[in-house]
């Protein structure tokens, strides 16, 4: 009698290799999602953080330029800021929150954004600190946070940028 001889695996090695496939496609594909979720908020972050520290940029500079402030009053709080500024045209400059945007006014001219549709601005509050002998100090304080259309908690950011400026004439 002679002894067949078939090459082959068997039941239990085959489950043994889709086993340790299925667990590294697993591994490959739970890194993939981690790694595009993590830039998804690496973005957000990025976004917010841009768009805040351009308009602070922004409207210090304008404060810095300006040759007096309206509103707020001394020692007064308010979410508009009005200056005066030495270019007739650009007088007076407003800073002030319509709806999720900041936005400037200089002048008579129509309202300019500076803000885009990824983000979110609340909380604005514009705080004279003016004292007897200074050109007037403001106070800024906003907070910007991504717009999430989405619902994901991926996309959830915000900072609260604060700063303050001296007029300087």
């Amino acid at each position: 009698m002679r002894q067949l001889k078939q090459a082959g695996f068997t039941l239990i090695e085959l489950l043994l290799y889709v086993a340790i496939v299925g667990s590294l496609l697993l591994a490959v594909v739970t890194f993939y999602g981690m790694t595009l979720d993590q830039r998804i908020k690496n973005q957000a972050i990025a976004e917010v953080n841009q768009q805040g520290t351009q308009v602070m940029d922004q409207m210090t500079q304008t404060i810095r330029n300006a040759t007096s402030i309206t509103t707020p009053t001394t020692a007064a709080s308010g979410s508009t800021l009005i200056l005066v500024v030495p270019t007739a045209a650009s007088s007076p400059t407003t800073f002030a929150l319509n709806g999720t945007a900041l936005q400037i006014t200089e002048g008579t001219g129509s309202a300019i954004a500076l803000t885009g549709t990824r983000v979110k601005v609340g909380s604005v509050a514009f705080t004279n600190l003016t004292r007897s002998g200074t050109n007037g100090i403001i106070q800024i304080s906003f907070v910007v946070s991504y717009a999430n259309n989405t619902g994901r908690t991926t996309y959830d950011y915000q900072k609260t940028f604060t700063s303050s400026a001296e007029v300087r004439w």
